[in-house]
């Protein structure tokens, strides 16, 4: 009744986005429309452009394929975009409007590629519409070249947060001379991703949509993956570059930036051991949250997790018993539930994102965001950043 969960069409939303040159359509009312672009843009601190075709009453009495057809040639004609992705809504999928008699009917009269995505709120969360995403674009991408070339190249699949923090990810991985081909899907061109299939290796950056995709590739297109712990924190950080390093056969070459972080950690773990903390995200950062924490001798006493991965539990279960330590987990709790456990273990700062600031102020004790683009979290760079917030968020 409380879910910290959300729907489909979000994830289906997420996903797109994150491809340059792609604009998603949703056939639907103008309420979700509205709704996703601003929490979208809330989060992220830029405009994001989400269209809709407005669907009315009248429209889910009678139907509107008609509508949507006018509506792709309006955005095609509008916009320019190398992609437009047609989404269903609840609305839509409930008639059962026929989407890929309209996309059949205008595929020739458009500039740009286009593509359909099943993404009804009710159909699943928004981890199916991850999944259901970056399934329909590993179908865009083109049979690899028998002759690769140009060096290593990986891609990282299910990240779906950029800004400094991808930056930062990538520029290590120019200075260990891996190129990353494609970012499924942050910042990533429409190009880049029909070239994905030519990558040597893939990357899974999340515990619960990546593996699927990640499958899919390496039967597609026989490309391999792994799924290191995500690389939050010095140690994470260290074991995910040298597996892929590993797995690639490249030197690994980050020895001195690992050097640094350890010894400032150390320095820094002094003023932070014994303090009780609180995870709240996804199971990809809650695994490498909960080490992280355990580095600088803070007690995770809380873990809440709003989806669980194939292998979450058996990645948490190895920390804390190799640490001693024994949190509460919370498997895809609702919300009373959080607060339960909160008012018993007596926390001393919440790792999370913006939906736990009414948490923050009903314990009255201070949250950092480990959720969003503009926050830099991931590699040592990310490792040194989020300790120093850290300290300053309980010595202010």
């Amino acid at each position: 009744m409380e879910s910290q969960k959300t729907c489909k069409l979000f994830g289906v939303i997420r996903a797109v986005l994150g491809i340059k040159g792609a604009l998603p359509l949703i056939h639907g009312p103008l309420g979700c429309a509205y709704h996703l672009r601003y929490i979208l843009s809330a989060r992220s601190s830029t405009p994001v452009r989400i269209l809709s075709t407005e669907m009315d009453q009248n429209d889910v009495v009678f139907g509107a394929e008609e509508k949507l057809e006018k509506k792709i040639l309006e955005v095609d004609e509008k916009y320019s975009p190398e992609l437009i992705v047609v989404l269903t809504s609840c609305a839509s999928s409930i008639i059962g409007e026929d989407i890929e008699s309209v996309i059949k009917r205008v595929k020739k009269r458009i500039n740009a590629d286009i593509i359909w995505i099943s993404s009804g709120g009710f159909e699943g969360n928004q981890v199916d519409g991850y999944e259901e995403a970056l399934s329909r674009f590993i179908d865009l991408m083109d049979e690899p070249p028998h002759n690769k070339g140009g060096g290593p190249s990986i891609n990282l699949v299910g990240q779906f947060r950029g800004g400094q923090d991808l930056k930062n990810l990538k520029s290590d991985f120019e200075s260990l001379k891996i190129r990353v081909g494609c970012v499924l899907t942050s910042g990533a061109t429409f190009q880049e991703v029909k070239n994905a299939g030519s990558a040597d290796l893939n990357v899974s950056m999340c515990e619960a949509s990546a593996l699927i995709p990640c499958e899919m590739m390496q039967k597609k297109f026989g490309t391999p993956f792994i799924s290191p712990v995500f690389p939050v924190g010095v140690s994470t950080t260290s074991s995910y570059f040298r597996e892929i390093c590993n797995f690639l056969g490249v030197e690994y070459t980050l020895q001195d930036e690992e050097k640094h972080a350890k010894t400032l950690l150390k320095d820094s773990s002094r003023y932070l051991a014994g303090k009780r903390v609180v995870v709240i995200s996804g199971s990809t950062r809650a695994i490498a949250l909960t080490e992280f924490l355990c580095e600088l001798g803070m007690e995770p006493v809380l873990v809440c997790v709003d989806f669980e991965g194939r292998e979450t539990m058996k990645k948490l279960m190895k920390i804390t018993s190799r640490e001693g330590i024994n949190p509460v987990i919370l498997k895809e709790p609702e919300y009373h539930e959080i607060v339960h456990h909160m008012t018993k273990l007596k926390p001393e700062l919440i790792l999370g994102g913006l939906g736990e600031q009414a948490l923050a102020r009903t314990f009255k004790i201070p949250l950092i965001d480990v959720m969003h683009s503009q926050e830099v979290t991931m590699g040592f760079k990310g490792a040194l950043k989020l300790v120093n917030v850290i300290k300053e968020s309980l010595n202010p």
